[in-house]
């Protein structure tokens, strides 16, 4: 009996280890997986950066109405983040993880074949859904499979797999639409959501018990509406004064018929009852702002590269690389310092080094000197590292724990909200000086480098107020610690 017992013991110890290996194994595959989510997921978000004047030409619109292809795209995904948690909950991991997918998928599919301008941003509209889902998704789940000793290290991973997908996009991109076209270019993004999708059917899983929840879709509406009603009126401005402001005011009146009622609803959509403490609200704001112009950098540099120095969208993308790479390790390094020092002299170091940087594009870009541009772009990227990750901690550090959860929200769907705006004033502004330069006489490539330096002066000056606001509030915090 004792023997028997003893190999029946033995037994369950060599199952239970199995197990626990299998589930090791499992929580690695899942966390692979994860990290692959977030690199398609930026990678499609950026994709189009280096065609906009390619599909302006295709078919007969301005810079500033292609642009909808990339602030529409960042609307619907600032929406889609406020839905991730509601999806997560009562759905589980591995539906968000197809529908995100999917929705990448069938947007790129889609776009292959779009007769039409309207029916192309509706592709990129779908394929938003996707990138709006997995953001959330993949710091939800790595925080619930992680163990704490890893949690920092994985979740820096996952910063550097969007970060590789934001540097690797425009390269990409360039290389399939200078040989192929830009239809080809959705060729990359849906054959790297099939093969996910090949992958995740037997890896993905729930990673914790779903739970019944209602969504609030008029809030999900009134978030759509509005902020697409008020980046339609930033980026016309200059076109269709009217039209224009009419955006903008349906979209103020709509914004805050938003707040209203997020602050009355006992369970919001996005709980915006952070935004009541001040420090965490000043850095939250410091890094949109700093997202805002590094968005909006990565959206002009390519459109000065082909307009201006008329190099093809391939060199485009190649010259983007490096600085964008240099963003990413610098927002590494930043996140070092900040463990280490804190937000003094950091951000406010930050911003200095970005206004250098930006006042050195636009000193070069006049006389059309380019590895000056991107040399001087580098320190551009460089600053704004060292800004948004320390402003996002920062501001996170002064909530409450029972808040933490409500502060991330705000702060990935404010920097979905900070790009689209950005992107829609720059471009805007940029696309209406080409138009009006050229029809003055001025040549394409003259009123490309004449637009691209009067955008980047008001990069400039939103940089200076922020790196402003940035010194007394990285004071205040530093006296406080």
């Amino acid at each position: 009996m004792r023997d028997g017992r003893g190999r029946k013991a033995v037994g369950m110890q060599q199952a239970t280890g199995a197990g626990a290996g299998e589930t090791t194994r499992s929580k690695k595959s899942m966390m692979v997986m994860i990290l692959a989510c977030s690199f398609l997921a930026s990678f499609a978000q950026t994709m189009v950066n280096i065609a906009l004047p390619d599909v302006a030409d295709h078919f007969g619109v301005t810079l500033s109405m292609a642009n909808w292809l990339i602030v529409g795209y960042t609307v619907v995904a600032a929406t889609s983040i406020t839905l991730e948690a509601f999806l997560l909950n009562r759905f589980g991991l591995r539906r968000v993880f197809f529908v995100g997918t999917g929705a990448i998928a069938l947007g790129s599919a889609l776009a292959l074949v779009a007769p039409d301008f309207p029916t192309l941003v509706g592709c990129r509209l779908v394929q938003a859904v996707g990138t709006g889902l997995f953001y959330p998704t993949a710091t939800s789940v790595l925080t619930t499979i992680s163990p704490k000793r890893l949690l920092g290290v994985r979740l820096a991973l996952n910063s550097g797999a969007i970060a590789v997908g934001l540097a690797v996009a425009p390269v990409v991109s360039g290389l399939v639409l200078t040989f192929f076209g830009w239809r080809a270019m959705f060729v990359v993004p849906c054959a790297l959501a099939a093969a996910l999708m090949a992958v995740g059917f037997s890896r993905m899983h729930d990673v914790r018990p779903r739970q019944s929840e209602k969504v609030d879709l008029l809030s999900a509406v009134l978030s759509l509406v509005g902020l697409g009603a008020l980046v339609y009126g930033l980026g016309e401005i200059t076109h269709d004064f009217f039209p224009a402001m009419a955006g903008l005011f349906v979209g103020a009146v709509v914004i805050a018929l938003f707040v209203h009622r997020q602050l009355k609803r006992p369970n919001p959509l996005l709980n915006l009852r952070p935004l009541a403490h001040p420090r965490f609200t000043i850095g939250i704001g410091l890094n949109m702002l700093g997202a805002m112009v590094s968005f909006s950098l990565s959206v002009l540099l390519p459109l000065y590269y082909e307009g201006a120095q008329g190099l093809t969208a391939f060199f485009a993308g190649a010259l983007l690389l490096g600085p964008v790479l240099v963003n990413a390790g610098f927002l590494f390094t930043g996140g070092k310092v900040y463990d280490r020092w804190g937000i003094w002299p950091l951000v406010p170091g930050g911003f200095a080094l970005a206004v250098v940087g930006l006042t050195g594009v636009v000193l070069a870009a006049g006389g059309r000197v380019t590895w000056v541009v991107v040399l001087a772009s580098v320190a551009a990227y460089a600053g704004l590292g060292f800004v948004t990750a320390p402003s996002k901690t920062a501001g996170l550090a002064q909530l409450p724990s029972e808040m933490l959860p409500h502060g991330a929200a705000i702060n990935s769907t404010f920097v979905q909200i900070a790009n689209a705006v950005g992107s829609a004033l720059f471009v805007g502004i940029l696309s209406s000086d080409v138009l009006h330069d050229t029809a003055a006489g001025l040549s394409k490539s003259a009123a490309y480098a004449a637009g691209f330096a009067d955008t980047m002066m008001i990069a400039i000056g939103i940089a200076v107020a922020a790196g402003a606001l940035a010194f007394f509030y990285a004071r205040a915090l530093h006296k406080k610690r």
